[in-house]
This record gives C-alpha cells, sequence and structure tokens, in this order.
C-alpha cells in the first residue's frame, strides 16, 4: 500500500508533516485520525526504492547499534502472537504479554 503524505493546516509547529499507509482506493483524510486537526494530502514525487535493504541500513539497524543509540526493540514471539521479547536495549521489561 501506498504511503500518503499529510500536512496539518492550522499547526502550532510548522509544516507539520504525517505519513498514513492507505489503499489506492481509500478517499483522502480531511481529519488527523489522533488529534482531530484539519489536515490537507501533499502532493509528492513517488518513491521507488530498489534496493531493498543497503549495508549502511543494516550497520543503523543492528541490535548493538540500537542499543548504543537509546533504543529497545521488542520483538513478537512466533509461538505465541501475544508475547514479545527484548531483543535490543537495556531499559524496560524483558518480555510483554498482551492479554
Amino acid at each position: 500500500m501506498p504511503v500518503y503524505q499529510y500536512q496539518v493546516v492550522n499547526s502550532n509547529l510548522e509544516n507539520e508533516i504525517l505519513e498514513i499507509e492507505q489503499a489506492l482506493n481509500e478517499k483522502e483524510l480531511k481529519v488527523h485520525p489522533i488529534t482531530g486537526e484539519a489536515i490537507k494530502r501533499v502532493l509528492t514525487n513517488p518513491a521507488l526504492i530498489l534496493k531493498h535493504s543497503t549495508a549502511s541500513e543494516k550497520k543503523s539497524l543492528d541490535p548493538a547499534n540500537l542499543t548504543k543509540n537509546g533504543f529497545t526493540v521488542f520483538q513478537k514471539d512466533k509461538s505465541n502472537s501475544m508475547k514479545y521479547t527484548r531483543t535490543a536495549g537495556v531499559k524496560g521489561p524483558e518480555e510483554i504479554n498482551l492479554v
């Protein structure tokens, strides 16, 4: 599904942009889905990503690099879809169980 960019019409922040993934047949949004503020779609050039990951992306998403930069990553357990286990980072619980 394509990702569309929307701009908040009367934002306190200059050029506040949000990206929303929508199906091609969905109507253009007029209201921010969380805050309820008026938004308008921004026309942008389409982007084609021909390489799905580069060496620099792999390096930046490496668990050691994420931990070093203060991020915590939880991965969904394959046997239990309600359980997430911490795979990177030092803050937070080892596991999260959604009930």
